[in-house]
């Protein structure tokens, strides 16, 4: 009976052991979808469709809200409406971003602007054919541009201007919601953990296998795409974004114009920064205070970062490294060619 008792036992292990590796599952999966590199990795239950769904899902909030490109899609619709002086209806998840952005562009002072898209199509960074335009055609772009002239109407649904030429872009900001839109996804379906890399922007969801921390690579701005700067170890769900100024750019007579522009000059941002990475809770958050503390600069974010709960870790064009209280135990610099200083040396 004792020998008959203990094969049971066994019998029942093993079952619970097929069914165990059979439920938590692995899938990685890589697509190109918002002119970037989405990578997949799902750790969990039906990771595979799991997996697939996070795929249609950026491609479709690209495609159909976020893409000023494709010309049926909800923010290009709105753009061709906004041109001519007017309003316009959005849907309820248009609204919801269109308020966080703009909350986003207010806090910052205007360092982030989702409206900078006529500077951005005048430098034509982006194309085959960048070029410095003329003062004139700079200053004549700035006077169309301006969050501040975008608002709701009477607290509904009608968003509205008073100036012609406006338009929106928000891809500061647009692969931080979709890592929000994901997020929601992983909370609906049975994740254990999951690593979604959209671009410069990473969310880290749940807990990695065998409860080690999830490990970040943070680039290096004057290296190729595999080059480390350093290395961020996290436990949980983090979104980190990282904005710089190596991502688009030309040079002309031995200056970088990168893409991330000033939107109160017209130019480049020049905040003595190379890259700024954001690591807080919210993607749209970080993706957009990402950008707004590129055009800021070191000591001038402080405030902004305070005031959403967000920690960074700053790289400064002399190769210097400032990483915020909440983070330096978890950040390591494996690249001897840049120094780690303290917050306290720059007298923030």
């Amino acid at each position: 009976m004792k020998a008959l008792l203990i094969g049971i036992l066994a019998a029942a292990l093993c079952l619970f052991l097929i069914l165990y590796r059979r439920s938590v599952q692995n899938a990685t999966v890589t697509d190109l979808t918002m002119g970037t590199v989405l990578t997949v990795q799902i750790y969990g239950k039906d990771a595979d469709e799991t997996a697939g769904q996070v795929v249609d899902l950026v491609e479709k909030l690209d495609t159909e809200e976020l893409s000023w490109r494709i010309p049926s899609s909800e923010l290009a619709v709105m753009n061709e409406t906004l041109k001519n002086k007017t309003e316009v209806s959005v849907s309820d998840p248009m609204y919801e971003v269109l308020q966080k952005s703009l909350k986003l562009c207010e806090d910052s002072e205007g360092a982030l602007d989702i409206t900078i898209h006529p500077i951005i199509d005048l430098w034509g960074i982006e194309t085959d054919s960048p070029k410095i335009p003329q003062d004139t055609e700079i200053q004549d772009r700035i006077s169309h541009i301006g969050y501040t002239k975008l608002g709701f109407k009477d607290s509904s649904d009608r968003l509205y201007t008073d100036s012609t030429g406006m338009s929106i872009d928000l891809g500061a900001l647009g692969k931080g919601i979709a890592a929000d839109r994901v997020k929601q996804l992983l909370d609906s379906r049975n994740v254990k953990g999951a690593v979604v890399s959209i671009g410069g922007t990473i969310l880290t969801y749940g807990h990695k296998q065998g409860g080690r921390p999830w490990q970040v690579g943070i680039r290096n701005p004057r290296g190729s795409m595999s080059d480390m700067l350093g290395v961020l170890s996290l436990k949980g769900t983090h979104v980190v974004s990282t904005s710089g100024d190596y991502e688009q750019y030309f040079e002309e007579n031995g200056i970088r114009y990168h893409h991330i522009f000033d939107p109160a000059t017209g130019y480049p941002a020049d905040s003595g920064l190379m890259s700024v990475t954001i690591v807080c809770e919210d993607g749209s958050c970080s993706d957009g205070l990402s950008t707004a503390c590129f055009v800021s600069g070191l000591e001038d974010s402080m405030v902004l970062l305070e005031l959403y709960g967000a920690d960074a870790i700053f790289v400064t064009t002399d190769r210097q490294v400032y990483v915020t209280d909440g983070i330096q135990e978890s950040f390591q610099l494996t690249d001897p060619s840049y120094t780690l200083c303290e917050m306290d040396e720059r007298g923030v």
